[in-house]
């Protein structure tokens, strides 16, 4: 559902910059007679034929910060994620969430306070999250496994433990690999 709510978004968003006026072309820009440059939501997406994106994720010790906050990742690849909470005092349990491309952490965050029957994770906001880890207790590593969004952009992570999304936050980047 969230692919195809991604591909729908940036579809219509295509279709109605084409037809707004005063904007200049883009290089994806395309006469008027071909296709749009985004596949519609039902075809396929195309796959990324690289290795998987290895990523490890550490808080900063018993602070709610992420000791990384930003990596970067190619339309469609797979991501291997790793939260290793490093932190020792017990009230430091900690996730990653990636949201998606839009999607608002303090929304998401404010949700999660009353979630903790799924992790802190917000049924009601699952349209917004791309993949989260599950809840580690200090000394714990948690991981995930998902295919990055077709659309580039930067991409909100936080965790959702209460509190800790006001501080605890960091960037997916998907974007094209240099030619």
């Amino acid at each position: 559902m969230t692919k195809t709510r991604i591909f729908s978004l940036a579809f219509a968003a295509l279709v109605l910059a084409a037809c707004g006026g005063g904007e200049p072309a883009t290089e994806t820009a395309q006469p008027p007679a071909a296709p749009a440059p985004q596949a519609p939501a039902d075809a396929p997406a195309a796959t990324y034929d690289g290795p998987p994106a290895e990523i490890t994720i550490t808080p900063v010790g018993n602070e709610m910060r992420y000791e990384q906050t930003e990596f970067t990742v190619a339309p469609g690849q797979t991501v291997h994620l790793t939260l290793n909470n490093t932190a020792t005092n017990p009230a430091m349990s900690h996730n990653v969430v990636v949201l998606a491309l839009g999607a608002d952490p303090n929304a998401v965050g404010q949700a999660a306070l009353s979630a903790a029957g799924t992790g802190y994770i917000p049924q009601d906001m699952a349209d917004r999250i791309v993949a989260h880890t599950p809840m580690s207790a200090p000394g714990q590593t948690v991981e995930v496994t998902f295919t990055a969004p077709q659309q580039a952009g930067d991409y909100p992570y936080i965790c959702t433990f209460p509190g800790h999304y006001v501080t605890m936050r960091g960037t997916m980047r998907v974007a094209q690999a240099p030619a």
